[in-house]
């Protein structure tokens, strides 16, 4: 695990819809991810549906799709699961993988949590995970629940 995919990754729980402009007061990492992984982000949402595992800070979930068409809701989503720290993060996993459905594709990033859900969810995780190794280094490959 690369841990220079951390700060993209926990950025991507930051802000609200976002640029992928790094020059724009409203730059958003993930957008930049997702779109480095061929993915729009159709719309997005904040939670404060956490695992029940100490360390657990915020949730963030992406509507994703290759071209949304205008639409704000997608069958495939990725959400990001943000914690204190990696050792809250391997506490946490093993709720999150249990709560997701049996075709999500999950990953651990330094102290956070992407599972992708949908009929491309396996696809759209090794995209994801391509991009972030091709701008930070990385990850180890995808696992699926």
């Amino acid at each position: 695990m690369a841990l220079v995919a951390v700060p993209l990754v926990l950025a991507a729980c930051g802000g609200s819809s976002g640029s992928s402009d790094p020059t724009s007061g409203s730059y958003n990492p993930a957008h930049t991810t997702l779109k480095d992984a061929g993915l729009q982000v159709c719309s997005e949402s904040q939670s404060q549906s956490l695992p029940d595992e100490p360390g657990a800070q915020l949730t963030k979930t992406y509507y994703v799709a290759p071209d949304c068409h205008g639409a704000k809701v997608t069958p495939n989503v990725v959400t990001v699961y943000q914690f204190s720290s990696q050792q809250s993060v391997d506490s946490g996993y093993p709720a999150i993988k249990a709560a997701a459905p049996a075709t999500a594709a999950t990953e651990k990033y330094g102290p956070v949590v992407i599972v992708v859900t949908g009929p491309h969810a396996d696809q759209y995780l090794a995209s994801i995970d391509k991009a972030l190794k091709a701008t930070q280094g990385g990850s180890n490959p995808p696992t699926t629940t």
